[in-house]
């Protein structure tokens, strides 16, 4: 195994010292990010690890999910990515568990508090919905707040564009009787900008679970999808402006009883809120930022009846959350390289539970009221100091009152150092925090003692470009410690509860790199290795489960001619430890894909496009006894005024 990590780790180093490259990369280097300091940024100013998912590369990613399309980048493995659609998918950053990192929808943290680790369902997110994606790694609770333990990934949704009506539409199909379309109007009428969007999804789909008897009776997990969108705004004058955005999303998908388990009536409703007001105050030194956010998650699992084994004739769960989130931030400029960000957070969240089962014993019934709630107030700031001969420094602090187990504080110190234009070092030292959930604070197994969990984040990097800006070659290594680990405990008395105890160490490194095929292409690579352990009642134990050791993406994007895109990509994943409760070997065994993308443009406002997937049929599981998809195909056309 470390013989081929080596190997592949030669490869992606080599491409950086290779041909020049279109501008695909100066593009990126000078790409203005908001991420990574929660204003306007060039990328090649800040000395924090981000990664941008683009308009362009969105488009010619179409007929993917979003979940599919951020599989792809570096650091981020998405447990059933390429499963039925409507499965529960996993977030595993840098080898950190579901729930440790945040999900931000245009800057604001739209976490679920009706799931046990307070995560959000990307099922619930159209790509057609989507501008682009900013991935920003690291301990990054100082500006953002619980949950970004491993990183952030925000979700930018579309606004007004330039013109006055800019109509936009898509439609495709493709395996498993996969219909997506969308369509949408956006544009810019004197003061007001406007874009309104509607998506839909509806999928025959295959069996969720493995059929591992060979009879081939499990019956096609079926979802639909509807989304729509709406983002206003007006320009009050030079120095104020407001915004709004309003998003709800609705599924259904027919899931199974498990591993290798089918049933026929097990059905889950999703719906997902989203409301968003905000207003902005600009002078020549000072920008402020005032937004009111409320979100909505509302889901619903049906069982009529037990169609494989089970006892239970009918099942019914209800799950709702609500969040509101109140800030206040804004930036002001103290000197010409010296900046200060500082904010305020309000955040509450509550959820409602109830669940009942009826069997041939009876009913019986579980509640979790909606008096489980709790609040965050936070205080934040951090100072950024910009390029004072070659030197960077962003460093901040954050404060965090919680309404049942008090305060905590996190930090961030982050230098950096441009060696010459083209190359730069940097180092970040930053801690972060994750909440308690209210499933882990209220429910049956809840304890109202629990602490936060707190980690320590190590990051050291450096990155480098050709001297035409051409092309790029970053390399990071990072080291994560989290203490109080929140576990699920059972005593010798079998009774069970919610604990702080365990520790968790991971640690590993990033490549990445892109290169030029002349004029007509690039080439761009990334590698991920992680690793690590718990430390259980002082015992170490190798825990990272689902997760892999290492994982490598290549993507060729080639264009022969303007109007004709060629993409073909190559995907590695590693060897990984099984589920706790999963079956099968202790080693699930690597595996890998080939995808290939043609585009073409036949007039100038249209686009077709099909999209090969798994093209060598590879049968492999991130999860054991759930399927993923072998070989598929996706086709479509656009329309982009």
């Amino acid at each position: 195994m470390k013989k081929k990590i080596f190997i592949a780790a030669a490869v992606i180093i080599s491409t950086a010292a290779q041909a020049q490259q279109d501008t695909t990369a100066a593009k990126q280097l000078d790409e203005v990010i908001v991420t990574a300091t929660k204003f306007q940024q060039k990328q090649s100013t800040t000395g924090k690890v981000v990664s941008v998912i683009n308009q362009e590369t969105l488009q010619r990613n179409a007929g993917k999910t979003i979940t599919e399309i951020i599989n792809s980048q570096t650091g981020v493995f998405i447990n059933g990515a390429n499963n039925n659609l409507g499965t529960n998918q996993d977030v595993y950053f840098r080898g950190a568990g579901s729930g440790n990192t945040l999900i931000l929808i245009d800057g604001v943290p739209v976490g679920d508090p009706s799931q046990i680790s307070n995560s959000f369902d990307l099922n619930s997110i159209a790509v057609g919905q989507i501008e682009r994606i900013e991935i920003l790694k690291g301990a990054q609770s100082t500006l953002w707040g619980s949950d970004a333990v491993a990183g952030v990934i925000n979700i930018i949704t579309i606004k007004g564009g330039k013109n006055k009506i800019s109509p936009t539409a898509m439609l495709t199909y493709g395996s498993y009787s996969t219909l997506r379309g969308n369509a949408g109007i956006n544009g810019t009428i004197d003061k007001f900008s406007y874009n309104v969007g509607y998506n839909f999804t509806s999928s025959k789909g295959l069996s969720s679970a493995y059929d591992s008897t060979g009879i081939k009776n499990f019956d096609d997990d079926k979802f639909t999808q509807n989304n729509v969108q709406a983002n206003l705004g007006y320009k009050i004058n030079d120095r104020f402006a407001v915004k709004g955005l309003y998003s709800f999303a609705k599924y259904k998908a027919n899931v199974d009883a498990g591993a290798f388990k089918d049933d026929k009536d097990n059905v889950v409703d999703n719906k997902n809120t989203i409301s968003n007001l905000a207003f902005s105050y600009t002078v020549a030194k000072l920008q402020l930022h005032l937004s009111q956010t409320f979100v909505k998650a509302e889901r619903v699992y049906t069982d009529d009846s037990a169609s494989v084994g089970g006892f239970a004739k009918y099942s019914k769960g209800n799950y709702n959350g609500n969040s509101n989130i109140t800030e206040l931030y804004g930036n002001i400029l103290l000197h010409k390289k010296l900046s200060l960000v500082s904010g305020v957070q309000y955040l509450s969240q509550k959820t409602s539970q109830d669940y009942l089962s009826i069997s041939s014993f009876g009913p019986y019934k579980t509640a979790l009221g909606d008096s489980a709630k709790a609040n965050n107030f936070s205080l934040y700031n951090s100072l950024l100091l910009t390029d004072v001969k070659g030197f960077n420094l962003e460093a901040g602090f954050r404060y965090n009152n919680h309404s049942i187990y008090g305060s905590n504080a996190t930090y961030t110190f982050n230098p950096s150092y441009n060696i010459d234009e083209n190359t730069r070092v940097f180092v970040n030292i930053s801690s972060a925090y994750k909440i308690p959930s209210l499933y882990q604070l209220y429910s049956e197994y809840g304890n109202k003692d629990l602490k936060p969990e707190k980690s320590n984040n190590y990051e050291l990097g450096v990155q480098t470009f050709s001297n035409n800006k051409r092309n790029s070659f970053r390399i990071v290594g990072f080291k994560r410690d989290i203490k109080d680990l929140i576990i699920f405990y059972t005593n010798s008395s079998f009774v069970s509860k919610y604990i702080n105890r365990d520790e968790q160490h991971d640690y590993g490194f990033e490549l990445e790199s892109s290169t030029a095929i002349g004029k007509k292409g690039n080439w761009t690579n990334n590698f991920t290795y992680v690793d690590g352990e718990g430390r259980n009642n002082n015992v170490n134990v190798k825990n990272l489960y689902r997760r892999p050791n290492f994982v490598m993406n290549s993507v060729l994007t080639l264009q022969p001619v303007k109007s004709l895109t060629l993409m073909p990509s190559f995907r590695f994943v590693g060897t990984r430890l099984k589920g706790q409760y999963d079956a099968g070997p202790a080693t699930q065994p690597q595996y890998y894909t080939i995808d290939c993308y043609l585009g073409y443009e036949f007039a100038k406002y249209f686009r077709l496009f099909i999209d090969l997937r798994n093209i060598t049929n590879q049968q492999y599981f991130d999860v054991v006894g759930y399927n993923s998809k072998k070989f598929n195909v996706m086709t479509g056309l656009s329309f982009d005024l």
